[in-house]
């Protein structure tokens, strides 16, 4: 009978406790849980003059606390405080970290007061009016740390108040639900602002390019839209301006400079001057009261700026509806993505002022209403603007197909001309053969036959001769592989014995100016080349390597390998090139400081290009600058075996 008794009182008890106010809406998180809305537990309790403490909330009005129902708390403009209270029970997650998490980052001050276990409150203070790097944790929310001393249900009561709207979404969350919610909420901030940074960037470069002033009045629109979403989102005093969170209180003069910006772009997009002098009329009476505005809300504080910025911007965004819709009736064809552009920002607007009065609750899609409305307002604008250019275009496709004509046949003139150069030259190339011959009879004149006077002359004739026969010989010789049609037979070549019979031809010189010439290509390399025409490039860049080295200079053949790309270098300590010349020496009879040269006549570069690149390859020049030496470089395919 006694243990009957005992079992009477302790279920009475039981009962006493679940009917109890204070625990009839405990949130008991488990070790599954990630993330619990508060929503649901919440009582409320509206101080109107915000004169009421935590000892008076807790004990004397405590009664006064009204269940929460619906969704997420949402009190527009309010002057009056709103205190909360939740009761939570973490026993099951001693071991884990839980936080405590004010989605919403736009509140002036939040007061968190959670037991101290004496029987009193430690009280936490954050808010967007204080500096960012005075949070706990380095999030955009609101976060608090719950302590996982206390055991049993606990009463947590929570203080808000500020001069916007008030807009509450309380969440229990563990660390790792805190991480991934953060890791999604950055992805899709991402995909917004990239998107918006993308148009801004795009937008850039067409205002570059075509300089329309509508261009620039956009990217003013879009700049500072950027920078009013950056605020409402948190962000702006995250990354932005962390140590001066009273740049927040901006946020209406931000939104009408975006306005204003708006304004202007709409009159030059669709030209109401022209178009429509009345409606640009009223565009210019509505930006001159942006501006005002705008001006005042620097001194106007809020909430009644924002008031304020909310019916402007209905008020704005309206009137743009109705004129370029007229514009689209008028047969003015891009302003149709314009009128669809303008009542997707209209709407999420509108949902989101809404939200603000207290009519709307606060949810996920009353919250990103203007996010969702501005990005597609953003997109159609800019695919307005393409559709803009594409009227402006058709309406000089005229023009440009007689400019194309012209220049086309431009083109070819000066094709010709180009062909006709190299005929004239390969023309005039055979035509020199025949007096050079007839010079080349100076020869068999004996210098001791001669009289003194004509000895000199004679023997600068022959230098003469022979200088003009080889360039004639040379000049063929690059106008045959130049104009030639089909490539040369290919196979596997092996280029390091192709280097060392060219060094062996070339000791006497290499010994008689002290060079040390090292080749360190791997001797079981082989490339795919004509071996013939491989051979002489190869001889043309040891050649120029030798001639500029210094006396006594080094000069290295090597190969790197590249996937299934061979580079053959011939490095070189001489005089070096400029950067400028690089690639100038690769064009015909181009030879760097002079136009004349004793030998040569800047072809042999040209040449071995050529060659090389019927060979499939490619071929270029490396230096960093006057006296720090050269490096020529050959490209071919590696021979797989």
């Amino acid at each position: 009978m006694q243990k009957f008794l005992q079992w009477v009182l302790v279920s009475g008890v039981w009962l006493m406790m679940l009917a109890s106010p204070a625990l009839a809406g405990v949130v008991t998180p488990t070790p599954d849980d990630r993330e619990i809305s508060l929503a649901p537990a919440l009582e409320v309790l509206v101080d109107p003059e915000g004169n009421w403490s935590i000892d008076q909330v807790s004990s004397t009005f405590a009664g006064r606390f009204l269940p929460h129902a619906g969704g997420n708390p949402s009190f527009g403009f309010t002057r009056s405080v709103i205190w909360l209270r939740m009761t939570l029970d973490l026993d099951q997650v001693r071991d884990h970290d839980w936080y405590l998490v004010q989605r919403h980052p736009i509140v002036d001050h939040l007061y968190l007061y959670e037991p101290d276990g004496e029987g009193g409150f430690r009280v936490r203070h954050v808010g967007d009016v204080l500096p960012f790097g005075e949070r706990e944790l380095t999030v955009r929310e609101f976060v608090f740390p719950l302590p996982d001393t206390l055991q049993g249900p606990q009463t947590y009561y929570m203080k808000v108040h500020g001069l916007g709207a008030l807009h509450l979404d309380l969440r229990l969350s563990s660390a790792d639900g805190l991480v991934e919610r953060t890791y999604r909420e950055q992805i899709v901030t991402g995909l917004f602002f990239g998107a918006v940074l993308a148009m801004l960037l795009y937008n850039i470069l067409l205002f570059i390019t075509v300089r329309d002033t509508a261009y620039l009045y956009y990217l003013v629109f879009i700049t500072f839209f950027t920078l009013s979403f950056l605020n409402i989102n948190g962000l702006g005093l995250q990354y932005l301006w962390p140590g001066c969170p009273r740049l927040n209180e901006y946020f209406p003069s931000i939104i009408g400079l975006s306005m204003v910006g708006v304004i202007q772009y709409t009159r030059q997009f669709i030209g109401l001057r022209e178009r429509s002098p009345s409606a640009d009329r009223v565009l210019r009476y509505l930006l001159g009261g942006a501006v005002l505005l705008t001006l005042l809300m620097v001194a106007i504080p809020p909430p009644l700026s924002y008031h304020m910025i909310v019916f402007m911007v209905l008020v704005i965004i309206s009137t743009l509806g109705v004129v370029s819709w007229r514009a689209w009736r008028a047969g003015f064809r891009a302003a149709r993505l314009y009128v669809l552009a303008w009542c997707f920002f209209l709407v999420g607007c509108g949902v989101f002022a809404l939200l603000n009065l207290g009519l709307l609750p606060h949810n996920v899609f009353t919250n990103y209403a203007p996010h969702f409305g501005g990005i597609w307002a953003i997109l159609l604008l800019s695919l307005a603007l393409g559709d803009r250019i594409k009227l402006l275009q058709s309406e000089r496709d005229a023009i440009t197909a007689q400019a194309r004509t012209a220049l086309e046949k431009h083109v070819q003139d000066v094709e010709q001309l180009d062909r006709d150069k190299l005929l004239f030259l390969e023309y005039l190339s055979h035509e020199l053969n025949t007096p050079l011959n007839w010079l080349a009879g100076a020869r068999l004149l004996q210098a001791g036959q001669l009289p003194p006077e004509l000895a000199d002359a004679v023997t600068m004739v022959q230098k003469g001769q022979d200088r003009l026969q080889q360039l004639v010989s040379t000049s063929l010789r690059y106008f045959d592989l130049a104009g030639r049609e089909q490539a040369p037979s290919l196979s596997y070549c092996q280029p390091m014995w192709l280097v060392d019979r060219l060094l062996r031809q070339r000791d006497a010189v290499i010994r008689a100016r002290s060079l040390k010439v090292r080749n360190s290509i791997p001797a079981d390399l082989q490339v795919v080349a004509c071996e013939a025409e491989l051979t002489e490039v190869l001889g043309m860049l040891l050649d120029n390597a030798i001639q500029f080295s210094e006396a006594g200079g080094d000069v290295l053949v090597e190969a790197v390998v590249s996937g299934q790309q061979v580079v053959l270098k011939v490095r070189d300590g001489g005089r070096g090139i400029d950067p400028q010349d690089l690639e100038r020496i690769f064009q015909p009879f181009f030879m760097i400081g002079s136009g004349h040269h004793a030998d040569g006549f800047g072809l042999s570069l040209p040449m071995a290009r050529v060659m090389i690149r019927h060979m499939g390859g490619q071929m270029w020049a490396e230096s960093p600058g006057r006296g720090a030496g050269t490096t020529t470089c050959v490209q071919l395919p590696l021979a797989v075996l």
